[in-house]
């Protein structure tokens, strides 16, 4: 099993700018932009755990205790950029690049491994897969997009964790009928 370690973050005015929320909501008027930033921030937040995804590009490390076929548990993959291990000693070394193949294409991306050397026994997280993972700035799927928006909408509507009274329906329905096929699992 591979655990992921996010190491930077995008901005999220490249996903989803407080403009963009604001015409949306039909709001013309500031008051209320620091609450729309926040839902804005929480609704992307809650998209990306809820797809196992990253909306704009960041780098990132999948750490593995051996070197082992692995599926990475986040995406989309846009790069691998190296590999390296804690080798006998506790030296940290770069694995060649003829010694893995991955695949980017597949959901999750999958990389595996041939002719790998020992590795520490006493370590864990001996093996570090660095990576570029999200949606390009102009790629992120438009439903994914909508699917913000409408969280964004649902938290400024329903600013109170639960409503009584009323005859209620689930927004999140169409929020996972919009993500489920940008889900990675």
């Amino acid at each position: 099993m591979m655990t992921i370690e996010i190491t930077s973050s995008p901005s999220l005015d490249d996903v989803l700018s407080v403009a963009n929320a604001k015409a949306y909501l039909r709001v013309d008027h500031s008051d209320d932009d620091t609450l729309i930033e926040a839902l804005r921030d929480a609704a992307i937040s809650w998209v990306e755990d809820y797809c196992n995804t990253r909306l704009g590009d960041v780098t990132a490390v999948g750490y593995m205790d051996h070197f082992y076929p692995a599926r990475v548990p986040v995406g989309p993959v846009q790069s691998i950029s190296s590999i390296t291990y804690t080798a006998p000693g506790g030296s940290s070394a770069t694995l060649g690049t003829g010694n893995y193949w991955y695949d980017l294409k597949t959901m999750p991306a999958r990389i595996r491994f041939d002719n790998v050397p020992d590795v520490e026994n006493d370590a864990l997280n001996r093996v570090h897969v660095n990576m570029t993972v999200g949606y390009l700035e102009a790629e992120v799927p438009k439903p994914v997009i909508q699917a913000v928006k409408l969280m964004i909408a649902h938290m400024y509507e329903t600013r109170v964790p639960v409503v009584t009274g009323t005859i209620t329906s689930e927004v999140p329905l169409a929020l996972k009928a919009l993500l489920n096929p940008y889900r990675i699992l």
